[in-house]
């Protein structure tokens, strides 16, 4: 019910998993029809990278405006943070406070002052400014990090890398929004250069009781974690593509043409294959360089 720093980073996350998933098997998965030439109404989606870049543009989301904070000399307190993401998303339609909200009359007794309200993906989220500033900076010390590398114990080592005295740094820590962002930017690197399968948990209802499903909650679910579209995708699409050369060489046997050995092109090959095995035309799309195959009985 009351949301603060942590609640904030963690839905930061989940924005970018999303945005992953979003690009993986819809937007490149349309990309590639397009691609390889095949035929294709494009099939339209929610792309949340909106709300993923008033999070954490390094000239002006909220991370970033929230580092300038606490960097800041003087009395810094969490007032004149909120004042500064009003001033900079007054237009934002991913961005509301009490603020924003009086700007443009809209009445609504459930956001207090001291909060901020983001449109995720999932839905609202309202979030409590108190404690941010506190939370966000680093307040572990230099001579602490320096105590724990002096140890000589090599786990501790490998925590506290910033206290070897040869990499001291004069430069403030930096602080907890920045180490989390640069570890997500690591996580989505390294899930861009996978092949990701994805399991979708899907919450049947709020009393955690078998057997009981709550339509509306499910049905929620399914539309903000973009399976709608994921549905209409797969089912416009092809379950199954394959380069020609790896298709024929797996397959040939199929037919007296292609077997033992086919001299012609991979592609060729692929269509006197197919044409053998009385497979229905609208079951299949030759691409530029891959064989698509629409059902998975098919195949």
């Amino acid at each position: 019910q009351d949301n603060g720093f942590e609640q904030f980073i963690i839905n930061y996350c989940n924005e970018k998993l999303q945005q992953i998933f979003i690009l993986m098997t819809l937007k490149e998965e349309q990309e590639e029809y397009v691609r390889e030439g095949i035929q294709w109404t494009p099939v339209e989606f929610f792309d949340n990278s909106i709300i993923c870049n008033l999070i954490e543009n390094s000239k002006c989301g909220i991370l970033a405006m929230l580092d300038e904070e606490c960097l800041r000399p003087g009395t810094v307190n969490e007032d004149t943070f909120l004042t500064k993401l009003n001033q900079l998303f007054a237009t934002h339609k991913h961005y509301e406070s009490k603020e924003t909200q009086n700007a443009r009359r809209v009445m609504d007794t459930s956001l207090p002052p001291q909060c901020f309200r983001i449109h995720h993906y999932a839905g609202k989220v309202t979030y409590n400014v108190t404690g941010f500033i506190e939370k966000n900076n680093d307040l572990l010390f230099r001579d602490l990090s320096q105590a724990m590398w002096a140890a000589q114990h090599t786990l501790l080592r490998s925590l506290f890398p910033e206290g070897d005295p040869q990499k001291a740094s004069l430069k403030l820590p930096p602080t907890a929004g920045f180490q989390f962002k640069a570890s997500v930017a690591t996580l989505m690197k390294n899930l861009y250069s996978k092949n990701p399968n994805y399991i979708r948990c899907i919450k049947p209802n709020d009393t955690k009781t078998a057997m009981l499903f709550t339509p509306e909650l499910v049905l929620a679910q399914i539309r903000y974690l973009g399976l709608m579209e994921n549905v209409r995708v797969r089912r416009a699409g092809y379950a199954f593509r394959q380069l020609y050369g790896p298709f024929l060489e797996r397959y040939k046997m199929l037919s007296a043409r292609t077997w033992p050995r086919w001299v012609g092109s991979d592609r060729e090959g692929a269509e006197v294959l197919l044409a053998d095995l009385a497979i229905p035309p609208e079951e299949l799309a030759f691409g530029h360089t891959k064989i698509f195959i629409r059902s998975p009985r098919t195949v």
